[in-house]
């Protein structure tokens, strides 16, 4: 799993064709290598180039957020369980007295909670294992951050031993009690919603699985002055949503 989701990185991808042009232009004896290894280094850096580029982005961003519309305030008001999917975190240690969760968990957390009291579900539950290897648990910091929010503790269910969607999923049905004609509504970034919600549906089929996207990252109006140059924040950008696009593949081949 490991190795699959490493080369489902486009960094790694821009890393392997550089690796190789250079490799070709200075090892290679054939004739047509030098001409094989610019062609790998300029697609490299065409790669580099376009998923940097902010309208590009947006665009893949745009393609998968847009799959998954927010409810609408009555159904959202109707939700028996809700539930926030974790999107990483960083452990105490170092400058850091205490753990903290990711650009990503915030959102999901905040909206989570607000959702929770807003509405009349019975149960908040969060997923999220290990944020490493022997360091804090992120369902157990979302929980702390819950109640001191003013989620009463005994409404609160943390599955704490997934690292993946696909867990998320199966490690909550083994902890969640079966109850007939549940609407369990699924807080996640929006680029991941889709994943998400098809995922739990197949790990809830007597339930009805309602997606609650937060976190949006597409811009309806990219094309302004400071978005024309490549940045870090677009290709990070690029990067989420081709991974979303290569999860939805893989979950459906794999699961």
């Amino acid at each position: 799993m490991f190795v699959i989701k490493s080369f489902a990185t486009p960094l790694v991808w821009i890393l392997v064709l550089s690796f190789a042009g250079l490799v070709l232009l200075r090892f290679s004896r054939r004739k047509t290598a030098p001409k094989v290894g610019w062609v790998l280094v300029l697609l490299a850096t065409l790669l580099l180039l376009i998923l940097s580029f902010p309208p590009f982005a947006n665009a893949l961003t745009y393609s998968v957020e847009s799959r998954v519309p927010m409810p609408d305030a009555d159904v959202l008001s109707t939700l028996d369980v809700i539930v926030v999917l974790g999107g990483g975190g960083f452990p105490s240690g170092g400058f850091r007295t205490e753990a903290e969760l990711s650009g990503r968990s915030y959102p999901r957390l905040y909206h989570g909670v607000r959702l929770f009291q807003q509405g009349h579900a019975d149960v908040i539950a969060f997923c999220g294992g290990e944020i490493r290897e022997g360091k804090e648990r992120e369902a157990e910091i979302m929980k702390a951050m819950a109640v001191q929010m003013g989620v009463p503790a005994e409404k609160i269910l943390t599955e704490t031993t997934s690292a993946t969607t696909q867990q998320n999923a199966s490690g909550l049905a083994e902890l969640l009690p079966a109850a007939p004609n549940r609407r369990i509504g699924i807080v996640t970034s929006a680029t991941h919603a889709l994943r998400s919600v098809r995922t739990f549906a197949a790990h809830f089929p007597d339930d009805t699985v309602v997606p609650v996207p937060v976190h949006y990252q597409y811009d309806p109006d990219p094309w302004h002055a400071k978005n024309l140059r490549p940045t870090v924040d677009a290709f990070v950008q690029s990067t989420g949503a081709l991974h979303e696009w290569i999860g939805l593949l893989w979950y459906r081949v794999r699961y």
